[in-house]
């Protein structure tokens, strides 16, 4: 019966080392970034894009090089939906804005009963038997938002507001904001309810 669990547990560790492997290795070949996207719309279907300017909280200019990028990355996604850069006779203003956080996800002993770590180890309960052996390992998830509003400046009113969320094991701004950005613009100006799934290519290196 020990053999037999030994025989688990170092199939067990394999496993595991084989998917940290997967989730290391994932942003070299990762092609498309899957994004949960939430919108809403105070305009009808046949709106169309138009001219804009991008608008700032007070907070954004602390940090304008950064912001700036984020703005670039965004232009970027609009200019795709047919908006057009024009801050002189803008019929939109777009606020912008980008972050990400880390988060400890922790994988579920695959063993029966979990008890305390020892010196020895995280004691493994087996049909019975105890035996010790390495803790579980756990993973860092980074989870990436971008927000963006757009208000109808004639109006004087936020005609549509989109927020895009993404959790990965890896994180690249680069790629991975303009992606987002251009997930959150996907249904505009008429999205659907409830936050939805979508895809976008990302660009190859």
């Amino acid at each position: 019966m020990a053999v037999r669990a030994r025989n688990l547990l170092s199939k067990s560790i394999v496993a595991a080392v084989l998917a940290l492997s997967v989730l290391l290795t994932g942003c070299a070949t990762v092609s498309t970034l899957e994004s949960d996207v939430l919108s809403f719309s105070s305009v009808p279907a046949s709106t169309q894009a138009g001219p804009f300017t991008f608008e700032r909280l007070p907070s954004q200019y602390q940090n304008p090089n950064q912001t700036l990028a984020f703005e670039q990355m965004a232009q970027a996604a609009l200019e795709k939906r047919g908006f057009t850069r024009n801050d002189a006779s803008a019929q939109y203003s777009v606020q912008v804005s980008a972050v990400t956080s880390n988060a400890v996800l922790v994988y579920p002993d695959p063993f029966f009963g979990r008890f305390a770590a020892t010196p020895f180890g995280r004691s493994r309960h087996w049909h019975g038997r105890v035996f010790y052996a390495p803790p579980w390992p756990d993973s860092t998830v980074h989870v990436s938002r971008v927000r963006l509003e757009i208000r109808d400046l004639r109006a004087g009113t936020v005609v549509y507001e989109s927020t895009a969320t993404n959790e990965q094991s890896w994180f690249d701004g680069e790629k991975m904001f303009p992606a987002m950005f251009e997930a959150a613009l996907a249904d505009f100006p008429s999205p659907p309810n409830g936050v939805r799934k979508v895809i976008v290519i990302l660009p190859g290196d």
